[in-house]
């Protein structure tokens, strides 16, 4: 099975448009995002109706990138309010996995490291719950703008959230671009440092300059066979999506992607829902 990020094509407002050129790339299986899925997925209803749809194609559907606009320092009840409507979102849609960041360094403002982290825990382990409840996992992808790009900050934050519930039931999204300019000289030995915290992957090359610049595989300069090395090494046995946001051909460039994703899920041994 070979999984897409729907993110990657947030900008056509289309969402069976998304959806066929999905299919006729070659991929299997859809990550979900809030544009256009969330915004325009609003009732049970359309929801049931576009499972039905998207099945009736041979997409599966797997993991909501759910993009609340996080703010825990001025807007907590609000972003809380905000999460709660994104799980039940996934969960209507038997989604599995709900992706989040912590909050970006704007927001964060002057505070301080440890600040920032008592009151992300604070907000998150609420938010683990409703995911908990919900029969989601919860994953958390660090952008080199968000604190969780620093190991000791994510495995601190990740290990407070995690303490006292199911081994899995919260973890990192390891983002081959985001690692690839975050953490330039160090991304692949950030896998082995991260460990079994890592319970998500977006697989993509990247040219380790340019922000959120997901390639097609190869085309960038990143070491992919280094990162799904150190993944096996690491015991990795989460679930795997390609990522293309921001790439300019995204129709060509998943083309190209398909029958890759489907040979890195083999030689880490993954079985993705």
């Amino acid at each position: 099975m070979a999984r897409i990020n729907a993110v990657s094509f947030h900008e056509n407002p289309s969402i069976e448009a998304i959806c066929r050129a999905v299919r006729k790339a070659g991929f299997d299986s859809l990550e979900l995002s809030r544009p256009p899925f969330y915004f325009k997925l609003t009732t049970s209803g359309t929801r049931r109706r576009f499972a039905d749809w998207a099945a009736n194609l041979g997409l599966t559907l797997y993991g909501f990138d759910c993009w609340v606009e996080v703010d825990p320092y001025t807007r907590f009840d609000e972003t809380l309010a905000d999460f709660r409507r994104a799980v039940d979102w996934a969960a209507e849609l038997n989604l599995g996995l709900l992706i989040s960041h912590d909050p970006w360094a704007a927001v964060n403002g002057g505070r301080g490291p440890a600040d920032c982290q008592r009151t992300c825990v604070e907000l998150f382990r609420q938010v683990a719950d409703l995911c908990l409840d919900r029969q989601l996992r919860l994953v958390f992808e660090p952008h080199p703008d968000t604190l969780s790009m620093n190991n000791t900050w994510a495995t601190d934050f990740i290990d407070a959230l995690g303490a006292g519930r199911p081994p899995g039931s919260v973890g990192i999204l390891y983002d081959c671009c985001h690692y690839g300019v975050g953490q330039e000289e160090d991304y692949v030995n950030e896998i082995r440092l991260l460990a079994t915290r890592i319970g998500h992957v977006h697989f993509a090359d990247g040219d380790a300059r340019t922000y959120a610049l997901h390639l097609p595989l190869g085309d960038g300069c990143l070491n992919l066979e280094a990162i799904v090395a150190a993944l096996k090494a690491v015991g990795f046995s989460g679930t795997l999506t390609n990522d293309l946001f921001h790439y300019p051909l995204l129709e060509d460039g998943a083309s190209h992607n398909a029958q890759r994703i489907r040979e890195v899920e083999q030689a880490l041994g993954l079985a993705n829902p």
